[in-house]
């Protein structure tokens, strides 16, 4: 089958074991960088809480010899397990007022959006754009969020200056941000995969076993590494929830402080939508080829949907301004 026989197929089959009160629909999605997913949405008079399942990952299993049947299997399981579970009053997206405090922002790439920009109240930000979303908090998914669009702002009544202002509030509150030295964060990686990988699946390990801990392993080969060569100072801005986290760069006083701590400017490297690396400005580090390295990670590490720019930007400390 082709991509649209599958989504057909698979929406034809969930249809008939979901029985006639259930209403299956596809729906085109789009989301960060303009990507557009086909959602499959099983909808019930029961509540108003659909269950959406994205196909486009389906199909590439599919693609790779998995069957229909167990696939639909598998969609058929995730519904049944979680459709008592998510629960949403949309009443409070009736009035601004209900929702005002869960109000946040996010940086996304401006050119790559235009479809989803025209949907949605923005702010320029350089060659970025912050928009806004609702943290919706669940017993089971937890923090979730929800994009507002211009028909919400329509609804509401109310002016993008007035939503961003709510959300210039809220962010660095329910989003507290987290800056980290990468060698730590690095660290805390090789000390989960030592866990994970090598302790457990070492048969000559036990309880009695003499092994050096994994924070002392991980800090060895971390130490071999700086080293080797003079390492770049790095260090990761995020927020605690580490979910777009980029925009903690438009939070007050952060990279005042930091920058007046290291008595230098700092590069500022988007590595995705969910942080940046800050570099201390200095002779031997080249811009140039630190721009090259943010665009081979795009290109190569990141999911579409989480890049956020090729463009590395400076940061002047006396001016307290990023600049493209």
């Amino acid at each position: 089958m082709n991509y649209e026989e599958f989504i057909s197929c698979i929406r034809d089959y969930m249809a008939e074991a979901v029985g006639n009160d259930k209403t299956v629909t596809i729906n085109r999605v789009l989301k960060n960088n303009d990507v557009e997913l086909d959602a499959l949405t099983i909808s019930s008079s029961e509540t108003n809480v659909a269950p959406t399942i994205y196909l486009n990952s389906y199909y590439k299993e599919y693609e790779n010899g998995r069957e229909p049947g167990e696939i639909v299997s598998e969609i058929y399981q995730l519904y049944e397990s979680h459709r008592d579970k998510l629960e949403f009053n949309v009443d409070l997206f009736k009035n601004f007022d209900g929702i005002k405090g869960r109000v946040a922002y996010k940086l996304v790439n401006k050119s790559a959006n235009e479809k989803l920009l025209s949907q949605i109240p923005f702010v320029e930000f350089l060659d970025l754009a912050i928009v806004f979303y609702c943290l919706v908090d669940n017993d089971f998914l937890g923090s979730a969020t929800a994009l507002i669009h211009n028909v919400h702002m329509d609804m509401w009544g109310l002016t993008v200056e007035e939503l961003y202002e709510a959300a210039k509030k809220n962010t660095p509150v329910i989003l507290p941000y987290e800056l980290r030295d990468m060698n730590d964060v690095i660290k805390d990686i090789l000390v989960s995969d030592i866990e994970n990988t090598i302790y457990e699946n070492d048969l000559r390990y036990d309880e009695n076993c003499k092994f050096p801990s994994p924070e002392v392993v991980a800090e060895g080969l971390l130490k071999e590494v700086r080293e080797a060569e003079d390492a770049v100072e790095m260090y990761v801005l995020t927020n605690k929830q580490k979910m777009n986290g980029a925009s903690c760069i438009l939070y007050e006083h952060i990279l005042n402080d930091f920058a007046n701590q290291k008595n230098k400017d700092i590069y500022i490297l988007p590595s995705s939508v969910h942080e940046v690396i800050l570099v201390p400005v200095a002779e031997d580090i080249d811009r140039t080829e630190l721009s090259r390295m943010v665009r081979d990670v795009n290109r190569n590490e990141l999911e579409e949907g989480d890049v956020l720019s090729d463009r590395v930007y400076y940061y002047d400390r006396v001016r307290d301004e990023i600049q493209i």
